[in-house]
C-alpha cells in the first residue's frame, strides 16, 4: 500500500509542479521487446517475446504520464526435469522524466504502477497442472527517444517490475505518435 501512495504523490508531484512550456500533447504508440524472468531458487531464467500498446500526454519537454498494456507471451523452460510455461499480461501507469539531449535526442527515467496476471503450467510424466495469480508492485527503467520529425520518434527503453524473488523485466523498441 506504501507503494501505491509513493506513485500517486509523484504523479501528483508532477502535474502540479511543473511550468507550461510549448512541447506538450497526447501521443501514442507501440513496440516489441524481449522480458525476461527469473525465479529465485527454482533455475527458472527464461525469455520470450513481448508486444506493447501505450498512449500519454506530454506535460512539457521534462515531464510526460503514460498507461500501457503488455503482452507477456510463452517464457518455457526446464525446472528439475518438469517442463515450466509462463505468460501473462500487464498494465501500468508511469511518470517520465525527461532531459533533452539535443534537438533530436532525449533521455528519460520510468517509475509507476503494474497491475499483472500471469499463468503458468507445469507437465511431467503425462501429469500436468496450472496455476495463475494477479499482483501489482512498482516498475522502474530508463530509456532514451530519437524524434524522426515533429510528429513520430523512436525510443528504446529497459523497465524492471520490483517483485520480490523474482527478477522480472523488459527491453523494447517502440514507434510512437504525437497528436500535436
Amino acid at each position: 500500500m506504501k507503494s501505491r501512495a509513493l506513485v500517486i504523490g509523484l504523479l501528483a508531484t508532477g502535474l502540479c509542479g511543473v511550468a507550461h512550456a510549448q512541447e506538450q500533447g497526447f501521443y501514442a504508440g507501440s513496440g516489441a521487446g524481449i522480458y525476461y524472468v527469473d525465479i529465485d531458487g527454482l533455475n527458472f531464467d527464461e525469455q520470450a517475446p513481448t508486444l506493447r500498446l501505450f498512449g500519454g500526454y506530454q506535460l512539457n519537454q521534462y515531464v510526460s504520464f503514460e498507461g500501457g498494456f503488455t503482452n507477456l507471451f510463452e517464457a518455457s523452460g526446464d525446472v528439475l526435469g518438469v517442463d515450466v510455461d509462463m505468460d501473462g499480461t500487464a498494465w501500468d501507469v508511469s511518470v517520465r522524466p525527461s532531459m533533452p539531449l539535443g534537438d533530436n535526442l532525449t533521455a528519460y527515467a520510468i517509475l509507476g504502477w503494474t497491475e499483472y496476471d500471469l499463468e503458468f503450467s507445469a507437465s511431467a510424466g503425462g501429469t500436468s497442472a496450472s496455476a495463475s495469480g494477479s499482483d501489482g508492485d512498482i516498475h522502474y527503467g530508463l530509456g532514451g527517444a530519437f524524434n524522426i520529425n515533429d510528429s513520430w520518434n523512436v525510443r528504446g527503453e529497459w523497465t524492471t517490475v520490483d517483485v520480490d524473488e523474482v527478477d522480472f523485466g523488459m527491453f523494447s523498441l517502440s514507434a510512437v505518435y504525437n497528436f500535436r
